[in-house]
């Protein structure tokens, strides 16, 4: 009996500490439970928080998108406004010089009027230069593709350049390669503005020399090239070149921002192009630029001066090298003679017997006439004198000093073979006679709504009307447009898109619903506007279409043409 008692003390001892010890277990267990609650509560408030911060930052991503959308729009509108502003005056200098060339002019004065037009615009293209750069760089930038002659465009760039050239004592000439096409599709603007952009880079950097701009055909591209003698660059240093607002080592305080290189590399690829460079210190540079050619008109390859033997004397870096290959292309036995060994007694190879004409650059020596005098004593038929602009004045005395004809510098392809052979000698011309308008037949012409509030703008398109043989109306704003538009029928009207009192688009869709209420037939309505990027509007607001400022005679022409033609059937 006391075995089993002190058993039961032991068993009873054993389940005591046993429940001591589930107590004690369950409270930690309790106390962890606690624990892990209060861990579940902090992750669920870490969670709140962190999904309040992702909230919070994508509202403020929102916001900052809002922002930038907002100031992008507002630059936007900014750069339209000025572009804008700029452009109106600009289009009036073009317009109005293009009326001029129009005119009976002199050769000095037809020169000068189409330096003034090439001018402006230059300038015009330098007005949208900011805005290409932004939509080159949001891949924007939607090249035209239009015909155009390159032998064309590289003279019209060297002629607007050439002053500037001869102001700095500067030799500057242009070259047309053989098998360059007559014409070929591409953006001429654009093209335009490149080359200005390197010429007008390499007449500003160098100092003594001259100039080269030239074009070839290779490989089914264009391949533009502008060559310097001036201070060249370090070939490391060609791709920094092309960066935004970086400039050569040579580069004054006055040069600009930098912007030039790096716009021109960029619409040459927007162009399918590219653009490069090469140099050595002091060695001059050369930039060339090719672009794909496509829709060529391939060139006639005449060779009109076939049979001919013709010296070239001049000692410029390019004048005389590159005349000598433009004639050689055109069929002439071409050689360049140092001016230093065109006297009485220099070398059996400085003779010029059986040479149809000697060709003296007028910055060949102090005297002019001892050069066209030794050239005719060592064997030259003829001798024609190659000048600047800026020399006609002096024309009647070289003449008596026996020169036969004269070409200006840089001479162009399409004029050296017509004035080589022509038997008068090319002497100066008297003044060229004026366009000739062309009218429809008396009672044929329309009548012609202007609505411009730029009086220069509105004086050429009523001058170009004019000319096409229309009676037209003018009124400043859209108003009055309106307002006349519902006094009177018309046949057509050219209507500014930006005016006071009402613009453009709003004034077309009153018009068009004057029409509707009085049963009228449609009238041909054009916005006139100096962006292109107003054509989706204008049609939008019941335009036919848009015509850009400066307004072209011939483009208003062919607008008006099918009406015209329509008048000219209903009249016969």
């Amino acid at each position: 009996m006391a075995f089993f008692a002190a058993l039961s003390g032991v068993l009873a001892l054993a389940c005591i500490w046993i429940l001591r010890a589930a107590l004690m277990a369950l409270g930690r267990a309790e106390r962890v439970e606690d624990e892990l609650e209060a861990v579940r509560d902090r992750l669920w408030e870490s969670e709140d928080r962190a999904e309040s911060i992702r909230l919070e930052g994508e509202r403020a991503l929102e916001q900052a998108q809002a922002r930038a959308e907002a100031g992008s729009q507002a630059k936007s509108r900014f750069l339209a406004t000025v572009t804008h502003e700029m452009r109106t005056p600009l289009t009036g200098v073009i317009g109005t010089a293009g009326l001029l060339l129009d005119a009976r002019l002199a050769p000095d004065q037809r020169t000068y009027a189409r330096a003034i037009k090439s001018s402006a615009e230059a300038m015009l293209g330098l007005v949208d230069e900011i805005l290409d750069l932004s939509r080159v760089e949001a891949d924007r930038q939607a090249p035209s593709e239009e015909p155009f002659s390159p032998a064309a465009l590289i003279e019209e760039v060297a002629e607007l350049l050439a002053p500037r050239a001869r102001d700095k004592a500067l030799d500057f000439a242009v070259k047309v390669g053989p098998g360059v096409p007559e014409e070929v599709g591409g953006d001429a603007a654009r093209v335009r503005q490149v080359l200005l952009n390197l010429a007008g880079n390499a007449v500003k950097f160098t100092e003594q020399g001259g100039v080269g701009l030239k074009v070839e055909a290779a490989g089914g591209k264009l391949r533009f090239a502008v060559e310097d003698t001036g201070p060249g660059f370090d070939p490391a240093d060609t791709e920094r070149l092309f960066e935004e607002f970086e400039r050569g080592e040579g580069a004054g305080q006055s040069s600009g921002a930098g912007l030039g290189l790096a716009i021109s590399r960029r619409l040459a690829a927007a162009m399918g192009g590219s653009l490069s460079g090469f140099a050595a210190p002091g060695q001059g540079a050369t930039f060339t630029f090719e672009l794909p050619m496509s829709q060529t008109v391939e060139a006639s390859g005449d060779r009109p001066l076939a049979g001919l033997r013709i010296a070239i004397v001049s000692s410029a870096p390019f004048t005389g090298p590159w005349l000598a290959e433009s004639l050689e292309a055109m069929g002439a036995a071409a050689r360049v003679v140092d001016p230093a060994e065109l006297d009485a007694a220099a070398s059996p190879q400085a003779r010029l017997d059986g040479t149809f004409a000697a060709l003296v650059d007028r910055e060949a020596g102090p005297s002019p006439s001892a050069l066209a005098a030794a050239a005719r004593f060592a064997g030259a038929e003829r001798a024609l004198l190659l000048l600047s602009p800026a020399d006609r004045g002096e024309l009647d005395r070289l003449h008596a000093q026996g020169f036969d004809g004269y070409l200006v510098k840089p001479v162009r392809a399409s004029s050296l073979a017509s004035r080589l052979l022509d038997p008068l000698g090319v002497e100066d011309r008297p003044a060229e006679p004026a366009a000739p308008a062309v009218p429809f037949p008396a009672g044929d012409g329309l009548k012609v709504l202007v609505a411009e509030d730029d009086p220069v703008s509105a004086l050429i398109a009523l001058a170009h009307l004019a000319r096409l043989g229309h009676a037209s109306v003018h009124v400043a704003d859209g108003e009055a447009a309106c307002e006349a538009f519902e006094r009177e029928a018309f046949d057509a009207a050219l209507i500014d898109i930006r005016m006071p009192r009402l613009n453009g688009c709003a004034a077309a869709r009153r018009m068009r619903a004057v029409e509707l209420a009085a049963g009228r037939a449609p009238a041909l309505i054009f916005a006139l506007t100096a962006n292109v990027g107003d054509d989706a509007a204008a049609r939008a607001a019941g335009m036919d279409g848009l015509m850009q400022k400066p307004l072209d005679r011939r483009a208003l022409e062919e607008a008006l043409a099918p009406l015209a033609g329509s008048r000219r059937t209903a009249v016969a």
